[in-house]
């Protein structure tokens, strides 16, 4: 049985400190963490294979707390800190218990695994780097029963390799879009990501301030699906050379020219997701968790509230039905285990 279990769902900064913030418990330890996730296969209740997918703060808290097990490899959407926190106490617990023939797997792109190990210099004789090229789908072979496949996004020029995640097993699709402020999706990307099972996306915003480089839910405030002068001002001014360069302007180049030489050809950087709702548009998934929610900017630049978890989940399912897609939403909660086939 496929199962994900949540070890976080905040952004960088769920609660500021000296601050509140209505989605996030400052009381409880469990609410500060940083959007991380196990996906997992079990067997008569008991989890035999465990994919970790990023490690921000909190995810070793609870990991411990929970299972208390070493996951089999993890997958990393980017190299920004509260996604990757984690990781040196997760390799050191695996290396101490394996030693120097097991290198721990990390799944990842090579510009993030590069900036993983600028980050963490000493863990770079201790893991062993799975190279994810764009668009390609790889059998794991630390994660039996898993493929994987990375589509680049762009999550801002100082993101290089940044990714979302597909996972596939036992039938079922998963996808992580990680942090993005648009997609990079050739056509055909799109008919494999059709029909998700689950689309775990960033929910930065409900509406668009590009300068965050994080989605926003929908284009401007009352009319959702039309994009507001800001964002349309934005895209006017990109240009392919612009979003790809955070990832063609690092080492292992060549290997993903290929992707991104398609990918231009198709049209213009404008014909991207560059909101939740577009994006839902193009693959309908069947359950939609929305994570990584801050709304600090719809408060400060559109004179919106900052919402709760019931108020934000209504306004999703309404915004979502106005849209006419038929997905379900999923609120999920620390330390939740959720069956998903």
């Amino acid at each position: 049985m496929l199962q994900l279990k949540v070890h976080g769902r905040g952004n960088a900064w769920p609660v500021l400190l000296g601050g509140d913030h209505p989605m996030y418990n400052r009381a409880d330890p469990k609410d500060l963490s940083n959007a991380s996730y196990s996906l997992c296969l079990t067997r008569k209740g008991i989890v035999t294979t465990e994919v970790l997918v990023d490690a921000g703060h909190g995810t070793i808290q609870s990991l411990i707390t929970g299972w208390n097990r070493i996951p089999e490899c993890i997958c990393l959407t980017h190299g920004h800190l509260d996604h990757t926190l984690s990781v040196d106490w997760l390799v050191q617990s695996h290396w101490r218990r394996e030693g120097e023939p097991s290198p721990y797997p990390v799944y990842a792109t090579r510009p993030v695994f590069a900036s993983l190990i600028r980050s963490y210099p000493h863990l770079e004789k201790l893991v062993r780097h799975v190279h994810l090229e764009y668009g390609t789908t790889v059998r794991m072979e630390h994660a039996t029963g898993f493929r994987i496949t990375a589509f680049p996004v762009y999550h801002g020029p100082v993101a290089a390799g940044a990714s979302m995640l597909l996972f596939e097993t036992e039938g079922q699709k998963v996808l992580f879009t990680g942090d993005l402020l648009g997609t990079l999706l050739r056509k055909n990307d799109l008919t494999k990501l059709e029909g998700i099972d689950l689309l775990v996306v960033d929910t930065n915003n409900r509406f668009p301030w590009p300068r965050t480089n994080h989605w926003s839910v929908a284009g401007q405030p009352v009319h959702w699906m039309t994009r507001s002068d800001l964002l349309e001002s934005f895209i006017e001014k990109i240009t392919w050379e612009t979003i790809s360069a955070p990832h063609l302007l690092t080492a292992g180049k060549e290997a993903d020219d290929p992707y991104f030489m398609e990918l231009m050809e198709e049209g213009s950087p404008g014909t991207q997701s560059f909101t939740v709702l577009e994006f839902l548009g193009s693959v309908t998934p069947r359950n939609l968790m929305p994570v990584h929610y801050s709304g600090a900017e719809d408060q400060k630049h559109h004179g919106e509230p900052v919402l709760d978890q019931a108020d934000l989940q209504q306004w999703l399912e309404k915004v979502i039905r106005s849209a006419g897609v038929c997905s379900g939403t999923i609120m999920p909660e620390p330390g939740q285990v959720i069956p998903l086939g």
